[in-house]
């Protein structure tokens, strides 16, 4: 075989190897990209778990969540409008950091489909439109929750079903 035969054969290993490295390259990066995507979702479940446990654990919070499903928002107490209004900041906080995931591309659109059905639930009470008016966000979250404000008000739907609260068929 002559030196020219081997300089060829050698480039054409070369390649491969190249090729053969991309590969490996892209695969770690793949790798990489489902682990970021898993502790992402799992720092997700932990802030909700954290958020409703705290909401669990502070009698406020409890007799404030009574009341708003018995629709009895005079009665509620300085303190008790206090606890459930951070309770929807922190709640308005993680669908922001969820808004943010799903713009990177770390939060798939059917679970960000998910987190603006919730949204619009929010919205859908006037005292939680209220509460979390003076609360400023980064502005492209902002113009979805101003945008999710207007079509609520427009648009009023009693996805609580609080309407129904009382109604037996609830508890069977």
């Amino acid at each position: 075989m002559n030196s020219r035969n081997l300089n060829d054969w050698l480039q054409l290993i070369g390649i491969f190897g190249v090729i053969a490295s991309l590969i490996f390259v892209g695969l770690q990066l793949m790798q990489s990209h489902e682990i970021s995507l898993s502790a992402a979702y799992q720092a997700r479940a932990d802030t909700s778990i954290n958020l409703n446990m705290t909401g669990f654990n502070t009698p406020e919070y409890t007799s404030a969540a009574a009341k708003v499903y018995a629709r009895d928002y005079e009665s509620m107490t300085p303190g008790e409008l206090v606890a459930y209004e951070y309770y929807l900041g922190a709640s308005i906080t993680m669908y922001e950091n969820q808004h943010q995931q799903f713009l990177m591309g770390f939060l798939p659109e059917e679970h960000w489909s998910m987190n603006l059905a919730g949204l619009r639930c929010l919205f859908s009470l006037p005292l939680h439109r209220n509460l979390l008016a003076p609360w400023n966000r980064r502005p492209s979250f902002q113009a979805l929750i101003d945008e999710i404000r207007e079509d609520a008000i427009a648009n009023p739907e009693d996805c609580w079903g609080i309407e129904n609260f009382h109604n037996e068929s609830l508890f069977e």
